[in-house]
């Protein structure tokens, strides 16, 4: 499988992009559920442009060597929210809408758990055939869409210098 690297700047770049999406909508959203850990550092830079809360669920869809599982596991979830969130516009965030399975799951969820005026923004969406689906009339926002090549965060980087060297020489067109 082919692999991209993103440095931080470009990230940016991205959610600068995603961020005027939504803001050209007209659909103000209340706050934001950032899905855990992809989800963090992306909701964390869209609230700059937003200027709304974030709320975290963790949900985990792979294993430890990065393969998915039959089905997300909630880590931690909306318990001691509920009342905070009830009847407010959510907008749900995560950094990939890869196979679109744990999108699929968290809305359901929170539809399960009452919460009904839900949003989806995705800094990066893969361009392939989805597993997952989400409701016709929720409001779906993507920073840039992306071919499917695993998609390496700086966040993730042990080294970040030479993540940033393999970011340089990554594919121009897939970058903001």
């Amino acid at each position: 499988m082919k692999k991209i690297w993103y440095t931080y700047e470009d990230i940016h770049r991205a959610i600068k992009i995603l961020a005027d999406k939504i803001n050209h909508a007209q659909q103000p959203f209340d706050a934001m559920i950032a899905i855990g850990g992809g989800g963090f550092i992306p909701a964390r830079i869209l609230r700059t442009y937003l200027n709304i809360p974030i709320y975290t669920v963790t949900l985990s869809y792979y294993d430890v060597n990065d393969h998915p599982t039959d089905s997300p596991q909630k880590i931690q979830w909306t318990e001691g929210l509920a009342s905070q969130l009830k009847n407010k516009r959510l907008l749900v965030v995560d950094e990939v809408d890869d196979s679109r399975v744990t999108l699929e799951y968290c809305i359901r969820e929170l539809q399960k758990d009452g919460f009904h005026e839900l949003g989806v923004a995705v800094l990066h969406e893969k361009r392939k055939p989805k597993k997952g689906f989400l409701p016709e009339n929720l409001p779906y926002y993507s920073g840039i869409q992306v071919e499917d090549w695993w998609i390496n965060y700086p966040w993730d980087a042990l080294d970040i210098q030479a993540h940033n060297q393999q970011a340089a020489t990554a594919h121009p067109t897939e970058k903001p």
